[in-house]
């Protein structure tokens, strides 16, 4: 009988473990072959490349600051994709470091990500996903109006959510002097348990509109995501 990952032989029965060199010789040695895990200086920036699977950790050194509310923590890679990058969970940590989005998960070649306000995630030790940061239409005023646009690539298992969900969004610059209805300015965005997203806009046939504020998307990832290699 041996175990799952390290293939180290039990006992089993009546077994007295008497066989050392089987028993506790050859475990000892399939233990010391495995690598230690990846250790992270205090602040420092959790692996964003590298042969890191999903299910792997590492260890950020941070002191242990109450002031600062910093401490050390191992983290899971519970995402990796080549168009959302890599995503770690923290375990003894309240949350993550924010991590930039990469470029590749436009998917609509009239949009990217806004320049100076990263589009960034972050997930904390309960399971939670937080959004900040903004995208934007390459083009001021090309944000259409009450029309469904893919603008990102699905989100990968790991980082969905446990329910499809609606968001309401911010949308600027806002310079409509109109009131009432005339003078809604608003989006939405829709985040699919299947990791597919869809954006919509009202009011923004306004020449001006292009920035899409994402610091309203905060959800429960789907315990059915969380996988380990």
């Amino acid at each position: 009988m041996g175990t799952n990952y390290y293939n180290l032989t039990l006992s089993t029965g009546p077994g007295n473990m008497g066989d050392v060199k089987n028993n506790i010789t050859d475990n000892f040695k399939k233990l010391a072959s495995r690598n230690d895990i990846t250790v992270i200086p205090a602040g420092g920036a959790l692996p964003q490349s590298g042969s890191y699977e999903v299910g792997d950790r590492v260890y950020r050194d941070d002191p242990m600051d109450t002031t600062n509310r910093t401490w050390p923590s191992n983290y899971l890679l519970i995402a990796k994709d080549s168009k959302w990058g890599y995503h770690w969970r923290p375990i003894q940590h309240v949350i993550s470091p924010w991590v930039d989005v990469p470029a590749t998960v436009i998917s609509d070649s009239n949009y990217e990500i806004h320049p100076t306000y990263k589009f960034q995630v972050a997930l904390d030790s309960k399971g939670y996903c937080f959004w900040r940061g903004a995208v934007r239409a390459k083009t001021a005023g090309a944000l259409p109006v009450a029309t469904s646009v893919n603008v990102l690539y699905a989100l990968p298992p790991g980082i969905r959510p446990a329910t499809t969900i609606m968001f309401p969004v911010a949308v600027g610059p806002v310079t409509d002097s109109s009131t009432g209805k005339a003078g809604n300015i608003s989006g939405r965005i829709v985040v699919g348990r299947d990791g597919f997203i869809s954006f919509r806009w009202f009011g923004t046939n306004n020449g001006v509109s292009r920035d899409v504020w994402l610091g309203s998307v905060r959800y429960p990832i789907g315990a059915g995501w969380f996988t380990s290699a």
